[in-house]
């Protein structure tokens, strides 16, 4: 239902998993009702562990473990439905954390003043080992949401380009060049983004704005700027990385423009468009101070 409403019951673009990832690791941070679940009965897995001096704990070692441990027993044809489930989120711990010695010692980091926190929990069963290097660069809060959402979508390489509707039998292989370009291009990420010749042009320009010596380069080189270069919260800083989003929103809404309404805009109207968008985010907000002062020098 949730993963419905955020797709607005059409074509699922992000598995519901990826979507439940913390920002930092590449999702949207939205809750999982799932995880949350395993969360709780872990809690009542390491209570039963511990031993603790309550008679429901008392009561399940003596009709359930008969002396053996939380982690090793095996679970019966008679049992109650309820401890058969117990058991398979102790078996989904084994299989994540590769065994119960490791397993126990995540355990024990979640808890605090002998309390086992459950946001702990659910962070350590929902995320991957890695963080994405990209993150901050897209979910800045200075960001309009809509162009962090599309940068998002953009960076998992999840948006319908023509390529990834011909792969998904939508479109026939004649029916995937690029249409900003005119070319026999075929349309992917990298390529609408920035190294098509209409969308470097627009490019060019928003760097020749920002006083960038150089010029239009592929995506993932010019990600791996952004997000290797441009951290913190320098005001200038942060300023890039909102045109870096609109410029990436607006080229992508171009191209929608020329495929479903056959409207066609020159870079230059597309580059206005950027700039308006910068314009109308820092001068309507009397917190960016430092901004339009960046602004009025550009």
């Amino acid at each position: 239902m949730c993963s419905d409403f955020l797709w607005g019951h059409k074509f699922h673009l992000v598995n519901w998993g990826s979507v439940c990832q913390g920002k930092e690791y590449g999702g949207l941070g939205i809750f999982s009702a799932k995880f949350w679940n395993y969360a709780t009965a872990t809690k009542l897995l390491w209570m039963i562990h511990l031993k603790k001096d309550l008679l429901w704990i008392k009561w399940v070692h003596g009709n359930y473990l008969h002396n053996q441990g939380i982690w090793t027993v095996q679970p019966k044809t008679n049992d109650s439905w309820m401890w058969r489930q117990l058991l398979k989120v102790r078996d989904l711990l084994l299989s994540k954390f590769g065994s119960a010695v490791t397993m126990m010692n995540v355990i024990a980091d979640c808890c605090s003043e002998g309390n086992l926190r459950l946001s702990a929990v659910y962070r350590a069963f929902l995320q991957p080992a890695s963080t994405a290097t990209w993150a901050k660069t897209v979910w800045d809060d200075f960001l309009y949401p809509k162009h962090s959402f599309v940068f998002w979508l953009a960076c998992h390489s999840r948006l319908l380009t023509k390529d990834r509707l011909c792969r998904m039998n939508i479109l026939s292989t004649n029916q995937i060049h690029c249409v900003l370009c005119d070319s026999h291009q075929i349309e992917t990420r990298d390529h609408i983004f920035f190294e098509c010749k209409y969308s470097a042009e627009v490019w060019n320009l928003v760097m020749s704005w920002l006083g960038y010596k150089w010029r239009s380069c592929s995506w993932s080189m010019l990600l791996n700027w952004y997000s290797f270069n441009l951290k913190g919260k320098n005001p200038m800083k942060k300023l890039k990385r909102m045109v870096l989003s609109a410029a990436v929103y607006m080229i992508w809404r171009e191209r929608n423009l020329r495929t479903f309404q056959d409207k066609r805009r020159m870079p230059a109207q597309v580059f206005r468009d950027i700039k308006l968008s910068v314009f109308y985010k820092v001068l309507n907000d009397s917190s960016y101070v430092h901004m339009k002062e960046l602004l009025g020098n550009l």
